[in-house]
């Protein structure tokens, strides 16, 4: 049972709307803010030209926002109209300004690391490193050889042939390890900014995949309480028994007032307006994992992220005296019912003396002298 050692909860950690109760939350997320600062921040820096692209006039944000991951820039006709995760980084900003801990969130967590765990395989088509284009490998005279390339289009042959053979004006070629003849192996900004450790030039902070996956695990550690206000009901039926088998706090109290003789009435009855007072009263640590699920099944919030703590209980007199049989209750023999009525047991018959016949009664009347001589 819950004493001192539960934690305390202070007013600034926010209250939110749990199934049928409510929770204070304790919430660690500063790391997933930093990251998220850091990543945007970084993201918003970083020029089209930065990027090594004539035609696009945005950030690395905005490319991404608008045009998505998987968008391709061939030749030098910019990027494809494609979809991009603005929609996945507006919730993520949302996220990290004023989480709400509902189920809802941690799907779309998991839905947008499935997206880029998917879209991240080493051969994968929809991999940055992997965006095809048909590049330019090697000049010989006004004649320009090509040959697929991967993560970026902008080789020093290519800016060769464009000024040289096209007598264009072009931005200078890329970093060498921004394309690839081979696939899985090219690091241009767009993959820096989605799986990059933060190793590379320009993006030099850790990439998407790392920030969500942070959210994730700050969403997963969120710690619960459930305040008494708005408890944990225990009403409907086949609650107690849940309650009594799932949450062992909750067993060991019930437990402990069945053998105790204060919770027995002189009428011989179970005491349940005091034994529920109690119960009522006391807050209960949860045990693990299995029974952090068990108060959430009970407050109707399966699939809230976190685990819970601690929690009080609201129950109906019908289902705390269910419990009381489930725990085995029957009049404890120290009780005051039980001493009386082993006082009445004890106590001898009233003599109640002979009783008066026609036999042994005075006689005084000729009637009754006939009786007796009959």
């Amino acid at each position: 049972m819950a004493k001192k050692d539960v934690k305390s909860v202070t007013k600034r950690q926010p209250k939110i709307t749990m199934g049928k109760g409510t929770s204070r939350v304790e919430y660690k997320g500063e790391s997933f803010v930093s990251l998220w600062n850091e990543w945007q921040t970084t993201a918003r820096g970083i020029s089209a030209g930065d990027m090594g692209i004539s035609r696009f006039k945005g950030s690395l944000y905005e490319m991404l926002a608008e045009h998505g991951i998987t968008g391709r820039i061939m030749g030098n006709s910019g990027p494809k109209e494609t979809p991009g995760i603005g929609k996945e980084l507006k919730f993520l900003a949302s996220l990290a300004k004023k989480p709400k801990f509902k189920p809802s969130e941690m799907k779309q967590l998991e839905g947008i690391i499935q997206t880029l765990n998917n879209y991240g395989g080493e051969q994968s088509d929809l991999n940055p490193r992997n965006i095809a284009f048909e590049g330019i490998v090697r000049l010989r005279g006004s004649k320009a050889y090509k040959k697929p390339i991967y993560g970026h289009y902008r080789t020093s042959d290519y800016v060769e042939y464009r000024e040289s053979i096209k007598g264009k004006n072009e931005i200078d070629a890329v970093d060498d390890t921004w394309f690839s003849e081979q696939k899985g192996t090219a690091e241009p900004p767009m993959w820096q900014a989605v799986y990059g450790d933060g190793t590379k030039e320009p993006f030099s902070t850790q990439g998407l995949t790392a920030v969500v996956t942070e959210a994730v695990k700050g969403l997963l550690n969120v710690k619960h309480h459930i305040i008494q206000s708005d408890p944990v009901a225990i009403e409907s039926a086949g609650a107690a028994k849940f309650a009594y088998e799932g949450l062992s706090e909750v067993k060991t109290a019930m437990d402990r007032m069945v053998k105790d003789p204060k919770y027995t009435t002189r009428a011989g009855n179970f005491s349940s307006k005091a034994a529920r007072t109690r119960l009522m009263k006391i807050p209960y640590n949860v045990k693990n994992n299995t029974e952090s699920e068990n108060v959430k099944t009970l407050l109707a919030a399966k699939g809230t992220p976190g685990q819970v703590e601690d929690f009080y209980i609201y129950i109906s007199r019908r289902q705390l005296n269910h419990m009381a049989e489930l725990a085995g209750w029957e009049p404890h023999p120290e009780s005051a019912y039980m001493k009386n009525k082993e006082k009445e047991e004890e106590q001898p018959e009233e003599d109640e003396g002979e009783k008066l016949t026609s036999a042994n009664r005075d006689v005084r009347d000729w009637r009754t002298v006939m009786k007796v001589i009959a």
